[in-house]
């Protein structure tokens, strides 16, 4: 039934009733709070029938004044599409404004895909003296997991046999009763097999031998990095950073060691579908919005080329 009336804030509690039983509690915990932080205040009163595209490219120059990055700027985008393309199916809105306006303009794009040669983990590998976290940092690299990925590994996830892992959790960023959660991972495609080289097959033997040493009640459940107590997000950033400086190389984040493995591969040729399905993308197009920079220079011209006449 079209209706020529609906509060804007009526709607978006729906949309809440909605994504609650479709998705993980962190996820919507996080889409509830961006939404009523920073949408809803703007939008509260609008009916919802009577908002332009004007209006929401109003709305995206009332976020910039915020000087956020541009990835939070664009989930911000990517939650207002994806209430209105709800609004869409259930309450027979027109059009979805947002993605007719489309996304924040992406400054940070010069900033973005700090990464790692070889030679510069080598570099960083080499002052870190703590066998677990250089374990995790050499993991980090040479698999291209996620954080939270690496973090909610037991030990029972790696099969020694085949040098494979089983991924298919995550830690949780976010927090409940004051720990991070372990949850599936945010799309299936991240559930995955990956093999690893022999040094960080035997690096982890190593490691585990470290635990049984040091822990009478050491098991396979234990977490690999941590063993009884997972090591936190913000204990990896710190030492991160040290060790950096330690070695004298430049900062990069910890996702982009997950970055800087894709590059070591399309450097040495390793074709762009399996790098996809090591790192748990969603899409081969995926990869290639994230990674076309870091090709080879001619290859950027025949994807750049196919990108616009596949379609």
């Amino acid at each position: 039934m079209k209706n020529d009336f609906v509060l804007f804030e009526d709607a978006l509690n729906e949309y809440f009733r909605y994504f609650k039983l479709r998705n993980k509690d962190t996820s919507y915990k996080t889409i509830n709070y961006r939404m009523n932080k920073y949408i809803l205040p703007y939008f509260k009163n609008y009916n919802l029938f009577s908002i332009t595209k004007k209006d929401y490219l109003n709305w995206q120059y009332y976020i910039d004044s915020f000087n956020f990055k541009y990835n939070y700027k664009s989930s911000l985008h990517c939650c207002f599409s994806g209430f209105l393309y709800f609004c869409v199916i259930f309450y027979d809105l027109k059009e979805n404004v947002a993605k007719m306006v489309g996304n924040f303009k992406n400054n940070d794009l010069i900033s973005f895909g700090n990464i790692w040669t070889l030679e510069e983990f080598n570099q960083f590998i080499n002052v870190v003296d703590d066998i677990e976290y250089r374990t995790l940092f050499e993991l980090l690299f040479f698999t291209g997991l996620r954080k939270g990925e690496a973090l909610a590994l037991a030990w029972h996830d790696i099969d020694f046999l085949l040098n494979s892992i089983n991924v298919y959790k995550t830690l949780s960023k976010s927090v409940i009763n004051g720990v991070h959660p372990i949850t599936p991972p945010k799309t299936k495609n991240s559930n995955r097999t990956i093999l690893i080289d022999n040094i960080l097959c035997d690096d982890l033997l190593k490691l585990k031998d470290y635990y049984l040493k040091h822990y009478d009640d050491f098991n396979e459940n234990c977490f690999v990095f941590g063993c009884k107590k997972n090591i936190s997000f913000t204990n990896l950033e710190r030492m991160k950073n040290y060790y950096c400086k330690k070695a004298n190389v430049k900062q990069i984040t910890i996702h982009e060691f997950r970055h800087s493995h894709a590059c070591l591969l399309f450097k040495n040729n390793v074709p762009i579908e399996d790098v996809s399905h090591r790192l748990g993308h969603s899409t081969i197009s995926m990869t290639m919005d994230v990674y076309l920079k870091y090709l080879p220079h001619n290859e950027k011209r025949v994807i750049s080329t196919l990108n616009s006449i596949h379609i």
